[in-house]
């Protein structure tokens, strides 16, 4: 009895590490994503397709390389809608707007520790069976193994800095406005939590993610592989 626990309890260890090795085996890792969540308020009295706009800097932008390189990006994009760039504001039926910024938070996390929990044992032990040939009681030793026991063995925190990244574009009509007093015709903000350092690491992510559906309005949440935005 106890020779037949033993081999029940190693051959169920040995299925369990089977199980386990073939989990692993099928999990593939998955490419980092940039994942945004972005809100959307369209309100054209026509759709934007065709009419002009002109992208403008915020007072602390005005003499900012960063700000160039995004209002071009922002372009390139607002004409992949079908408006159409100018140069001078009189030109213009709309006028757009960037505003971002980027901030830090500390996340500690609980990670789990897997080591060995207890070796590999072998047992041997001998039968006696009575042989109808010979006419005897003969020994038959036999030998077992069981295979080491992997798991959790304790626990470690790990500190990260986690960096919030946000933008919010906003398009005006000056055909609605009235002096000062602009007209919101278009507003969409989209915020990104991650490991990168800068905004402009993942500007073209968040960019991307607010244009994937542009005249959508309401909320989504959006994935980007990190290898295609980047930088």
């Amino acid at each position: 009895t106890h020779r037949l626990g033993s081999l029940a309890y190693g051959s169920v260890m040995v299925l369990l590490l089977m199980v386990m090795l073939a989990a692993c085996a099928q999990q593939p890792v998955a490419p980092p994503q940039v994942t945004s969540h972005v809100v959307r308020f369209p309100d054209f009295a026509t759709p934007p397709a065709g009419q002009r706009f002109i992208v403008l800097p915020l007072a602390d932008q005005a003499q900012s390389a960063e700000f160039n390189q995004y209002r071009r990006e922002i372009e390139q994009r607002l004409m992949g809608q079908g408006m159409i760039g100018v140069a001078d504001q009189a030109d213009a039926d709309l006028l757009v707007t960037l505003s971002y910024a980027i901030g830090v938070h500390i996340e500690t996390e609980v990670i789990e520790e897997y080591g060995l929990l207890s070796y590999g044992q072998t047992f041997s032990s001998t039968d006696v069976r009575y042989n109808v040939v010979t006419g005897f009681y003969e020994s038959y030793p036999t030998t077992e193994y069981i295979p080491p026991v992997h798991g959790v063995t304790g626990y470690h925190t790990e500190t990260n800095s986690i960096y919030d990244r946000s933008l919010a574009l906003r398009i005006f009509d000056l055909e609605r406005s009235s002096g000062d007093d602009l007209y919101p015709a278009y507003e969409g903000t989209v915020q990104s939590s991650g490991a990168t350092p800068s905004f402009a690491g993942v500007s073209a992510c968040l960019f991307d993610a607010l244009f994937q559906n542009f005249l959508t309005p309401g909320t989504q949440d959006v994935a980007i592989l990190a290898s295609s935005c980047v930088r």
